[in-house]
């Protein structure tokens, strides 16, 4: 009788062991199942976002590039047609005249690198983001302004990232795929040059017409490169355009960021003394703004205007990708043009 009651309590506690084990395995796989459903969730509301986003930016758009000629029609049918003189036609500026107004620009585009990257989104250099901005202009044609900002540490010097993005974007850029180049002037620094150029960036497909001014400054550790163009589109995606003209200045700013320097005070204190020298990295801030002229007799507007709205909703994202992909295989060329197999060893 004793043992019949040995072997029970032993089965009693094995069925308690297994009554206690179980929920805390159960309790594992639901904390998993739990955070695979808030990881679904947080996805989603980001892809929400992105299309509420693009759907207001159209929605803007197609109000604001369509609020001109709903209020010239009602000017006729008031009887009170507004009508420009003959200096503000479509007739464009000469070429001496824009390429004198890029440079000007440039040269002095510089000074206003403090308070354009002053704001809060530049604060943290560990912050990567690269977004676009629809900001409002009363003093465009279209009443909006697009602004694009962007931030990021890059695994290269910023000798090795200066010459990289100066190359991409100032020596061949446009005049890699351009069909007709007039390089008006060409130095280390200053770049000026008219073009004709088909242009593609995945879905997006432009034969284009531009005028642009690049020009590199440095100063102690750090590269900036400014620019101001003009483009008039002559195609997009199949719809021919004119009297829609694009203008654009930017700033790109590389610093030198020492890694080691970022690191806490309980990281140095853990390091070894014997630790290899800090990789040197590069810190990108840029910002672009572009805004619309149009022309009283801008041809189908309507069409012209879905077009360009469908462009400035799609092409961020295109551009990014297409450019970040270039960028990347330029950075490791600069990289070994100026480091060779030292670069390479030391990794």
């Amino acid at each position: 009788m004793s043992e019949l009651q040995v072997k029970q309590s032993a089965i009693d506690n094995k069925c308690i062991k297994t009554e206690t084990t179980a929920p805390s395995i159960w309790k594992g796989i639901a904390e998993r199942q739990q955070m695979d459903r808030v990881r679904a969730e947080e996805k989603n509301q980001r892809l929400r976002s992105t299309l509420e986003g693009q759907l207001k930016l159209a929605m803007t758009l197609e109000g604001l590039l369509s609020k001109r000629p709903r209020e010239e029609e009602l000017a006729v049918l008031a009887g009170n047609k507004r009508l420009k003189p003959v200096l503000d036609t479509a007739v464009s500026p000469p070429d001496d005249d824009i390429f004198a107004d890029q440079l000007e620009h440039v040269l002095r585009a510089h000074l206003e690198v403090g308070e354009l990257f002053g704001g809060s989104e530049f604060a943290n250099p560990t912050a990567s983001f690269c977004d676009l901005h629809v900001m409002n202009d009363a003093l465009t044609d279209t009443g909006v302004a697009f602004v694009k900002k962007a931030n990021s540490m890059l695994p290269f010097d910023v000798k090795v990232t200066g010459r990289a993005f100066w190359r991409a974007l100032a020596e061949e850029g446009t005049s890699k795929d351009s069909y007709s180049l007039n390089e008006r002037l060409k130095t280390g620094s200053l770049v000026s040059r008219s073009y004709a150029m088909h242009f593609d960036a995945g879905p997006f497909h432009a034969n284009v017409l531009g005028k642009e001014t690049y020009r590199r400054y440095v100063r102690d550790d750090c590269v900036m490169i400014m620019w101001k163009w003009v483009v008039d589109p002559v195609e997009v995606n199949g719809t021919k355009f004119s009297g829609l003209r694009c203008h654009e200045t930017g700033w790109i700013v590389l610093r030198g960021v020492n890694i080691g320097e970022m690191c806490t005070a309980e990281n140095e204190l853990v390091a070894p003394k014997n630790a290899p020298r800090p990789v040197m990295s590069t810190l990108l801030q840029s910002y672009s703004r572009m805004t619309m002229e149009l022309q009283d007799d801008i041809a189908n507007q309507e069409l012209q205007v879905g077009v360009l709205t469908n462009v400035v909703v799609n092409l961020h994202d295109a551009l990014t990708e297409v450019c970040g992909k270039m960028m990347s295989n330029v950075l490791v060329e600069e990289d070994w043009n100026l480091n060779g197999w030292v670069g390479k060893l030391s990794l």
